[in-house]
This record gives C-alpha cells, structure tokens and sequence, in this order.
C-alpha cells in the first residue's frame, strides 16, 4: 500500500513538472468568433495577445478564426470548425535547427513559413503528411478526411499517410505511392488514404478564391 501511495506521488509530481513548464511558443495575433486551447488537460477561452503553448490542441468554433505568429514569425490561420495541434515547435538558432510539427485532425488552415536554412516544419493530416521549409500554403481537411494542399508560393512536398504503412505491409514488389512536390504558384493536390496523392495541377481560381474568403477577417 506504501509503495502504490509513494508510486501515485512520483506519477503526479512528474506530470505537475511536465506540464508546469510548457513552453510558449506563438500569440494569437487575430480572432474572429470563438477558439480554445486545450493543454494540460485544461480548456482555455483564446484573446488576442494570449500565448499558445507547445503540445497545446487549438478548437475553433463555427464561426471561429485564429491567427497565431510563432517565435520565429511564421504565421498560421486556423479557419473555422478547425482542430490543430502543435505537437513540437522550437524556433531554432545557430546551434540547432528549427522544428515544427503539427497536426491537423479536420478543418482548414494556411501557413506563411518564416524560411530557414536548417530544420523542418511538417504538418500531418489523417490521410497526408507535408513537408517546407519556407512557403505560403493552404491545408484542408475535409469531412471525408481526404486532404487538399494548395501552395501559393514555394514548394511542399506531399506524402500520402498510409505510404511508408502499405510499404511495409506489403514487402518487396508492392510499388508505393510517389510523394508528391507541389512548387508552382496556385497548384495543389489531394491526398486519401485508399489512393495516395493526385498528380499536381493548377488549382480552380473559384476555388482559391472560397479558400482565401473561409481564412480572412483576422
């Protein structure tokens, strides 16, 4: 009994220290309608000037727009009914490299990438992972969970989630999906899990336009 008391302890303190220093690492620099943080097991009403912390799950809500500007001046907008996580950012310096890891569950985001010249800034979608280093581009995660890449500026490279899975399941013969690179201005792709990633094509300047419309006013 001793011992599952003292265990308890151990296991509450180090979640108390884990979670006590979590890093800020952007400030919500534009809102419209309602969003929230979730980190820590704890839900928090977003404002303007309020810090997002790293590992932290930012909802939108329907209407519900966010923009957040990074430590090292990358900017995301999360557009409405949205999920995003920041699972990893470190802004980088001159002995290490940036990271940026991010998780889009559903909805609509775009991204300015501050360049660099070291590191990577990748976000994972349920049915796509995609790679920058310094770029403009839109991500979508519709309902059915198929993902759509826009790239407005740069270059970003698309890898069909289930790619490195249907490879290994399938051994040697079984031919796995290409990643795609999308770097043309107004180009894109869609991505689902059963077909991989379409070949890249100029995007439908209708549908730019819509895209732009859901992430504006912030």
């Amino acid at each position: 009994m001793r011992h599952t008391y003292w265990w308890t302890v151990l296991i509450c303190g180090v979640f108390f220290h884990a979670n006590a220093f979590a890093e800020n690492v952007a400030e919500v620099v534009g809102l419209k309608g309602e969003a929230v943080m979730l980190s820590a097991g704890k839900m928090t009403s977003l404002t303007v000037g309020a810090s997002v912390e790293e590992g932290a799950e930012i909802r939108t809500a329907n209407p519900g727009r966010i923009k957040l500007r990074f430590l090292d001046g990358s900017i995301i907008v999360v557009g409405d009914a949205s999920t995003l996580k920041i699972e990893k950012f470190y802004a980088g310096n001159k002995e290490a490299p940036r990271v940026g890891r991010f998780v889009l569950d559903i909805g609509l985001i775009s991204q300015t990438v501050a360049p660099s010249k070291k590191g990577s800034w990748v976000v994972r979608t349920p049915s796509a992972v995609t790679a920058v280093r310094g770029t403009e581009f839109i991500i979508e995660v519709k309902p059915d969970l198929e993902t759509e890449v826009n790239v407005q500026s740069g270059a970003v490279a698309v890898e069909p989630m289930g790619r490195r899975m249907r490879g290994f399941i399938g051994g040697a013969g079984i031919k796995s999906p290409p990643v795609i690179v999308v770097d043309q201005q107004s180009h894109g792709t869609t991505c689902n899990t059963a077909a991989g990633c379409r070949m890249t094509e100029k995007a439908n300047d209708d549908r730019l336009r819509v895209l732009a419309d859901r992430l504006s006013g912030v």
